[in-house]
């Protein structure tokens, strides 16, 4: 009986000690004009993937890291919901699926 709880205490360590899984990102930012008519302002705007699935534009990026980001359609033969996926990883973005636990910007951000 000593051993099964020493070995239950060894997995429950490994899995406090395992990195978190990363949440997908499910809002990126665009490049558009955007405010009131007599204030529009071209830049940066943050925006669900579904909503920017809709567009024309070419260049998304990581509303954490900057880094540039390609857009996924939802899946449901492999339950996916619409989501963005970073071009070239990047371990310092906690919405890539490749985190090291510190974050830092996108080594080729998207300006």
């Amino acid at each position: 009986m000593g051993n099964a709880i020493m070995e239950n205490a060894m997995a429950l360590d490994e899995i406090e000690s395992a990195p978190a899984k990363a949440a997908p990102m499910i809002e990126v930012e665009v490049k558009r004009w955007h405010g009131a008519a007599d204030s529009r302002v071209f830049g940066w705007q943050t925006m669900h993937v579904k909503e920017a699935l809709r567009l024309q534009d070419e260049t998304f990026r990581c509303p954490e890291c900057l880094g540039r980001v390609r857009l996924r359609q939802a899946s449901p033969e492999k339950e996916t919901d619409a989501h963005a996926e970073h071009y070239s990883k990047n371990t310092g973005c906690s919405l890539g699926g490749h985190f090291s636990g510190e974050k830092r910007p996108h080594p080729k951000p998207v300006s």
